[in-house]
């Protein structure tokens, strides 16, 4: 018999990363999507049992199932209340693999990513493992309300796991970090900019190699809480080289020390960070998990991206780069600061 999954937000990275390696392992699998949106055309043609009209709560989405489930993938909860609404309907699922953030760690500090701006970066003087200490679970943001969701699903005593990514990358994502350099190798920029001596470290998460976590989880379900970040922590130089490979064309980057320059922020990259910011994996890799390389799963969003763009308005898609309160494709200004060196 089948083993049965319900995997929420099939429309986006993750969503859609899970579902697809569940059905590739044999499993049968329920999609939920927010807004009546449709899930991808090839989940479908795999299989994949959408939910419709599921602007509905998690546990109403649960009930609504004809049978109980052995497992339950959820990349869309941020806060307490989503923690109560999925503890709600567990008692017709086997087990909970919710995804969270590595933002939720803190340094000896207390400096966390959320108020870097306010409070400077922080310092971690060695991977950060899961047992650093995390923010003071709370409303005020986005990781104080993570740490919220996550102390209610496991106190509950149900076999929850946890997942704390950091910079995720995959098809269907709001927020592809690759954009910035793909964009400028697609306009012909010959010359990049890039802040921090583009020495910078923000370890990347892989949306598939996620889902082959989340697969793991649900398979041996247990309470617990599990980093999640590719092999190898690459620099952004690194990066925009594993792109350019990726794509076939040049990223040629112009390093310069120190932060950003000017309004438009010429130079900052989205994983351009002042300290790095790399995850021990070592829990993840105890359950025999393998993150693999950034340079060998990028290609995949790389070519995503490509034939996104030729259909349209990238801005459409690519919404989280409009978010950004200032240009991060501003030309003229990368221009100005090149003639003036």
């Amino acid at each position: 018999m089948k083993r049965k999954a319900l995997v929420f937000g099939v429309t986006g990275q993750l969503g859609a990363s899970a579902a697809d390696r569940l059905l590739e392992s044999g499993w049968q699998v329920w999609g939920a999507t927010r807004g009546n949106r449709m899930p991808p055309g090839y989940l479908l043609q795999r299989g994949l049992l959408p939910i419709e009209g599921t602007s509905n709560t998690y546990e109403g989405i649960i009930r609504s199932l004809e049978c109980p489930i052995d497992a339950a993938f959820v990349p869309t909860a941020y806060d307490l209340s989503d923690a109560r609404d999925l503890l709600a309907g567990c008692e017709r699922v086997g087990s909970l693999v919710v995804v969270s953030s590595s933002s939720v760690y803190a340094d000896s500090k207390g400096r966390s990513l959320d108020e870097a701006g306010e409070t400077g970066f922080p310092i971690f003087d060695e991977p950060i493992s899961e047992k650093t200490r995390t923010v003071e679970a709370g409303p005020q943001t986005y990781s104080t309300r993570k740490v919220a969701m996550e102390n209610a699903l496991l106190s509950s005593g149900f076999p929850v796991t946890i997942l704390r990514p950091c910079a995720i990358y995959g098809r269907l994502a709001r927020h592809p970090r690759e954009w910035w350099f793909v964009k400028r190798a697609l306009d012909g920029r010959g010359r990049i900019p890039v802040c921090r001596g583009a020495r910078s470290v923000f370890h990347t998460s892989d949306a598939r190699g996620i889902a082959g976590l989340a697969e793991i989880c649900m398979s041996s379900p247990a309470p617990r809480i599990l980093n999640v970040a590719d092999a190898t922590p690459l620099t952004v130089s690194e990066i925009a080289s594993a792109i350019g490979r990726a794509i076939g064309l040049p990223v040629n980057v112009v390093p310069f020390e120190g932060g950003p320059s000017g309004p438009s922020y010429v130079g900052s990259t989205p994983w351009s960070v002042e300290r790095p910011y790399v995850l021990d994996t070592s829990q993840a890799k105890g359950l025999g998990w393998r993150g693999g390389e950034y340079s060998d799963h990028v290609a995949d969003v790389c070519g995503w991206l490509v034939e996104t763009a030729r259909k349209g308005d990238w801005s459409d898609h690519f919404t989280a780069f409009a978010k950004y309160g200032y240009d991060a494709f501003d030309y003229r200004a990368e221009d100005a600061w090149l003639a003036a060196r």
